[in-house]
């Protein structure tokens, strides 16, 4: 699946246009990344997210520059916003752009999934990669600086964040991540979050055009679709299963029915026709996802027991021994040496 997800042309035009401004030739450009400058003159265009991630490889090593990321996310051009960004940015409240922002960002980027939940008094917006391998650092680094600078044309400088979480590392730059966020910042987290106070959530947006929002989202919806009818179902339920694993929800066909809009009868029969059962993409997931934490070795067993939605530690141990004879203990213990 990895290979056949894609970002829109202005998930990469700001970073496309950064390398141009500062001396690289085009033709090399297009040459080494394979992205040429028709491609990113198409407004509704489409890249694969190798080549958006190839991008960065040569952004980082042209400027030699590792936090070029923070740098390009923290720039604003409204000229360069993307249809998602602008329907977005024309809603009343922050609430409803930020919802507005989440129902269409599979147009942005595929291989990322964006949620936001209510947590007490908090406020949580999280970003996940459909799979660790295309995890990119710079590209994330982008994502969260693009959001709070974009939070601060609209809203000026009242945003109050609690918490920056991240996947990654601890960078060597991290001094660039203290000015670029001037909140607490966490590393080596299950998901990239920004934890803000709930009620940022009620403020408005009081460049909002009702008239423009319905022609804007009109249009997103129609880019939706067409990206949605590209994707294989199994493809899309497994992105549901991993973005929810440690969220206190039943991982069932009705959940996975509801959130790509379709029956229940049309999702079992869609996944029929894949030769693939709902149940198997929760285990395979699962044992992907188990894999992958134990091999990184960032949190304890009971904890990726958790992460992988599992009640108890007994569980999760149970179901790791049947896909692959060993213990996670003694597995993690046999890569680790």
């Amino acid at each position: 699946m990895g290979s056949d997800l894609t970002v829109s042309v202005s998930t990469i035009i700001d970073v496309y246009h950064t390398l141009l401004e500062q001396g690289l030739d085009q033709q090399v450009l297009t040459d080494k990344s394979g992205v040429s400058l028709e491609d990113i003159d198409n407004p509704d265009g489409r890249v694969s997210i190798t080549k958006l991630n190839t991008l960065w490889d040569i952004a980082v090593d042209f400027t030699k520059n590792p936090a070029i990321g923070l740098i390009v996310g923290g720039k604003v051009d409204p000229s360069r916003f993307s249809v998602v960004t602008q329907a977005s940015f024309q809603c009343e409240t922050i609430l409803q752009g930020l919802q507005k922002y989440v129902r269409f960002f599979s147009i942005v980027n595929q291989g990322v999934t964006m949620s936001l939940r209510e947590d007490g008094e908090f406020g949580i917006l999280e970003f996940q990669y459909a799979s660790s391998e295309f995890y990119c650092i710079p590209e994330m680094e982008r994502m969260i600086s693009a959001a709070m600078a974009r939070c601060h044309y609209l809203i000026g400088d009242t945003i109050k964040v609690k918490q920056f979480c991240f996947e990654h590392a601890q960078p060597e730059y991290i001094k660039e991540y203290e000015t670029a966020f001037n909140a607490p910042l966490l590393f080596e987290q299950a998901k990239t979050a920004i934890i803000f106070d709930r009620s940022l959530l009620a403020t408005k947006i009081n460049k909002g055009n009702p008239y423009l929002l319905n022609v804007l989202t009109g249009y997103a919806e129609k880019l939706l679709q067409k990206i949605q009818s590209k994707s294989d179902v199994k493809g899309k339920v497994r992105f549901l299963i991993r973005n929810h694993l440690a969220d206190d929800i039943e991982l069932d066909v009705q959940m996975a029915a509801k959130e790509l809009n379709m029956s229940r009868h049309t999702l079992y029969r869609k996944l029929k026709k894949e030769e693939v059962s709902f149940q198997s993409l929760v285990e395979g997931v699962r044992q992907e996802e188990a894999l992958r934490h134990l091999q990184e070795n960032r949190v304890s067993v009971s904890e990726v027991a958790f992460l992988l939605g599992f009640s108890e530690l007994s569980a999760f141990s149970r179901a790791f021994k049947r896909w692959t004879g060993e213990s996670p203990a003694q597995y993690r213990s046999s890569r680790l040496h």
